[in-house]
């Protein structure tokens, strides 16, 4: 071969596989996908795919036909390593390839016409491929916008962009997971998360000639789709074996870069020692929906009743006897407006314990909605998952081999679970946390939706968040249900009604669920006051659910007082209360409620002695549970807690509000400390909830309420305190009507902070870019929040795996008395190294604590971490009570008007963080 035809030889590959053994040092066959069929199989799906608007669908086949010229020139094979250094298998990069694409026809047109040139649409599309940042996104937007013709299509679709950037790569994607499969590669083909499909094969059909893949969703016009896949083969059979003791020796001799390096030359030169191509092989598959996908439901003909039938049917011999749900009132009437409407938005107003979750999880499964629902508080999320997960694998049944998914998301967790024929399946996702809203059901807290509403997490893929929360995709629309929305106050409702508005403002299917929300906040948001689904107020539609049946006896005992210099009276006389109730009757369920941590571990410490009880045995009935047990331990004793209590087994918890709002638990007794009236409704809602215990108590203890909780003033303290003295047994309306909200006063300050937000994250507003880049957004209150770990020292550094839980700040603040003073703390901040993947730690710097990820970690004294603190006392960590007094580790010094400034100091090393100061001074 001449040395010019040499050089013109590209490396026209557009995806490289490697069948069978990863690890192998010398490869058995390596295959090449032509770069032309690549791009040819991602041009046909966009030609095909479901799209209304063809100049949206020809912008985005050209942007395709440019996305993968540069790869050529930029092909490399390298040697891909673990965490521990070690040779994994080979891997093939074309790094860099999208920023040479280049839209000559535009670029001709700029010249011909002497204008100076500004990047087309399709080529921003073909560039911005293989990312979905939304730094990214807005700098294309905002670019876009200054041509007249681009402007115009973002004015009237500001998603525009996103959208058709997003079906791009999810062409681009879904035929790269499948040439995968084809080709021999199928463990490259796992799912991806940012994908928002699912490949399965037919097993019926597999080792034919031509395999059937089932695609779900399915997004394409034609109802199926032939692809064929072209690759070429080297055998490295065939390598000398001198090249095959280079190729040792480098393994051996752990060099893997250079072991990368030179099988990327052995490539390379024997694609350019050809004449001609080699033989070429074809593989073909067909993609087609799940049989079931293809079966339009008929709503109309299959009714509420018909599908909460269907969805209570026993799944298996261990549900047989669960009773088969037939419908409320209520749960019809929001059935039927979810299924009916287009783009629903209301509330419902609802008592405790009449199925508020089922009413909308069900239509929402029915109509094929992805349903994102922010809860107000992590307690509610494993409730909800149990119960959501009993349904989706009972709808999983209903439609065979189609994959439903659960995301939960919080932020300390988020994982994907998978339910397919009536089964939860593994993932196949390599990383079960990277979920990116990929899920049927998402459930979360209303703190993480409004970070990825702003698309905040996954630096690489984080406007898909947005897209997925706010775009419709794929003719798939999402429905937003806030439960529990009568739960946020002061800063987290300015962000919780500024969410709704906006939402509101764009079309998008909205619920609000509440059972004790006042009038004062129904008022605002007088845009859905046509649009209440009452069961509360509304006596005829009250009267419907029967709420009669939940008796309850009710007595106040006013004469106890909780002193705060001296809390241990007040926990004596709560715990006497508690083994009276016990003892009057051994074998019941009885929850009891305390507003702070150290009273709630202080009473199970005292009922645990005086009841001589060993927890730790299997069939243990008393439980703590508050939020400053450790966030891994949380889930196990709710889930104890849940198994008794749904055998109707007996059982005593003392708690905190930490469980009040929207925990599915059923008591027989339920002895509270005084509180507002909207929290005593939400307990009280935790005992005989079904309406089946005659014998049924609730018992309020205390003679006011403590001050950091309290709503009421003076007038309204004194009309609850009226109606608790007539209460023989428990009325829910007359509580109801105690209720006061003062009128809501929005922290301007967080309104333009959302705006802000917004107008960078959808509207492309650069100017706003430096708020997002600084990751500020408080959710429920300007204070931040930081880790606070117990390290025992036997989990090495895996902070995942010790004790942790979530504080405000403004907690860790040392006393004046330095009481809260404790040897072998450290403060750290995490980062991410973009370098390794890793979550790496430092130490605390000076600067903005909101741009922080701020570590708090405790000690013990076998670590070595007390030399110099011999003076101070060791942290009492117990993991049965949890993290019960908080340490001192922040000297708080003078502020400045707007804001607060924290001291850290260790050693020789000190550094000052600063936050916003609230309006008003935290009545905590």
């Amino acid at each position: 071969m001449s040395k010019s035809n040499y050089r013109k030889r590209l490396f026209n590959f557009g995806r490289v596989f490697f069948p069978g053994d990863k690890s192998k040092i010398i490869p058995d066959e390596i295959r090449f996908q032509p770069l032309g069929n690549h791009v040819g199989n991602v041009k046909r799906l966009a030609k095909l795919w479901d799209l209304e608007d063809e100049e949206s669908r020809s912008r985005i086949i050209r942007g395709i036909e440019l996305h993968d010229m540069a790869k050529p020139q930029t092909f490399k094979l390298l040697a891909n390593t673990n965490k521990k250094g070690k040779f994994q298998k080979y891997i093939y990069s074309f790094s860099g390839h999208r920023f040479s694409a280049k839209d000559i026809k535009y670029r001709k047109l700029a010249e011909e016409n002497n204008s100076e040139y500004q990047q087309s649409w399709v080529e921003t599309l073909a560039i911005g491929h293989h990312k979905y940042s939304v730094r990214e996104l807005t700098e294309d937007i905002y670019h876009l916008k200054k041509n007249p013709e681009y402007e115009n299509i973002l004015e009237k679709e500001p998603l525009a962009y996103a959208k058709e950037l997003y079906i791009l790569e999810m062409c681009d994607q879904i035929e790269a997971e499948l040439a995968c499969y084809v080709c021999g590669d199928e463990q490259h083909g796992d799912e991806r998360t940012f994908m928002e499909y699912s490949l399965k094969q037919d097993e019926g059909n597999r080792n034919k000639e031509i395999n059937i893949y089932y695609l779900d969703p399915y997004p394409f016009e034609e109802p199926e789709i032939k692809l064929k896949f072209n690759y070429w083969s080297w055998c490295l059979s065939n390598l000398l074996e001198k090249e095959k003791n280079n190729l040792h020796k480098l393994y051996n001799d752990e060099k893997y870069q250079a072991l990368g390096k030179k099988l990327d030359s052995l490539i390379k030169k024997w694609w350019k020692d050809l004449d001609v191509n080699p033989k070429i092989s074809t593989k073909q598959a067909i993609i087609k929906p799940y049989p079931s996908q293809q079966e339009n439901i008929d709503i109309q003909n299959k009714d509420c009743k018909y599908w909460y039938r269907k969805l209570t049917e026993p799944i298996d011999d261990k549900t047989s006897s669960e009773k088969i749900f037939i419908p409320n009132s209520m749960q019809e009437e929001v059935f039927n407006k979810i299924t009916n409407e287009e783009h629903p938005a209301c509330i419902v107003k609802a008592p405790t314990g009449k199925g508020k979750l089922e009413a909308i999880l069900f239509p929402a499964l029915v109509k094929n909605l992805r349903l994102i629902s922010p809860l107000p508080a992590k307690s509610l999320l494993q409730d909800h998952q149990q119960r959501i997960e009993k349904y989706l694998k009972r709808f999983s049944q209903l439609y065979p081999q189609r994959e439903f998914s659960l995301v939960i998301d919080t932020g300390s967790e988020m994982k994907r679970y998978v339910y397919i024929n009536g089964n939860k399946e593994k993932s196949r996702v390599s990383n079960p946390r990277r979920h990116l809203y990929k899920g049927d059901i998402i459930l979360t807290t209303l703190d993480k939706f409004l970070y990825r509403y702003f698309s905040f997490g996954e630096p690489n893929k984080n406007f898909v968040f947005s897209l997925r929360i706010n775009g419709k995709i794929d003719n798939r629309e999402t429905l937003i249900c806030f439960d529990e929305a009568h739960s946020y106050e002061n800063l987290a409702f300015t962000n919780f009604k500024s969410l709704i508005d906006s939402l509101y403002e764009v079309g998008r299917s909205l619920v609000l669920m509440t059972a004790t929300m006042p009038k004062e906040i129904v008022e605002q948001f007088d845009y859905l006051a046509d649009d209440i689904i009452d069961y509360v107020d509304n006596p005829e539609n009250a009267a419907k659910l029967n709420l009669s049946q939940h008796h309850r006896s009710f007595k106040w005992i006013s004469d106890i007082t909780r002193d705060q210099e001296n809390p241990k009276e007040f926990q004596t006389n709560f715990t006497k209360i508690i083994l009276e109730q016990w003892q009057a009757k051994p074998n019941i369920k009885i929850i009891a409620v305390v507003e702070t941590v150290q009273d709630a571990a202080a009473i199970y410490q005292n009922v645990k002695e005086q009841l001589n009880l060993d927890t730790k045995i299997e069939d243990n009935y008393l439980f703590l549970y508050h939020g400053r047990i450790a966030e891994q331990l949380r889930p196990e004793i709710y889930q104890k807690l849940k198994e008794r209590d749904s055998q109707n087994k007996k059982y005593i918890l003392i708690t905190t509000s930490a469980i009040e709002v929207g925990c599915d638990l059923n008591s027989e007794t339920l002895i509270s400390q005084i509180c507002p009236p909207e929290n005593l409704i939400q307990r009280v809602g935790r005992c005989n909830r079904n309406g089946k215990v005659k014998d049924a108590k609730v018992i309020v203890v205390g003679d006011r309420i403590s001050a950091y909780i309290n709503t009421l003033d003076e007038l309204g303290w004194d009309k609850y305190q009226q109606a608790l003295k007539k209460l023989t047994t428990f009325e829910t309306d007359r509580i109801l009507d105690c209720i006061y909200r003062q009128q809501h006063i929005d922290d301007y300050r967080a309104v333009e902070l959302f705006s802000m937000l917004h107008d960078y994250v959808y509207s492309a507003d650069l100017t706003c870019e430096p708020i997002h880049r600084k990751g500020l957004i408080p959710t429920r209150s300007w204070t931040p929040s930081v880790t606070l770990v117990y390290d025992d020292g036997t989990c090495g550094e895996n902070l995942n795996k010790m004790p942790k839980i979530t504080v405000g700040i403004d907690r860790l603040i040392i006393k004046s008395d330095k009481s809260n003073l404790y040897a072998g703390i450290d403060v750290y901040e995490r980062y991410y190294d973009i370098e390794t993947y890793q979550w790496k730690t430092k130490d605390l710097s000076w600067g903005l604590a909101y741009q922080k990820n701020i570590l708090v970690k405790i000690n013990n004294s076998e670590s070595g971490a007390f030399f110099g603190e011999e003076n101070k006392k060791e942290y009492p960590y117990n993991r049965e009570l949890g993290f019960v007094d908080l340490p001192g580790v922040f000297i708080a010094i003078s502020s400045k008007e707007t804001e607060n400034r924290l001291l850290y100091q260790t050693g020789e090393h000190k550094a000052i963080i600063h936050y916003v100061k609230p309006l008003t001074d935290s009545k905590n």
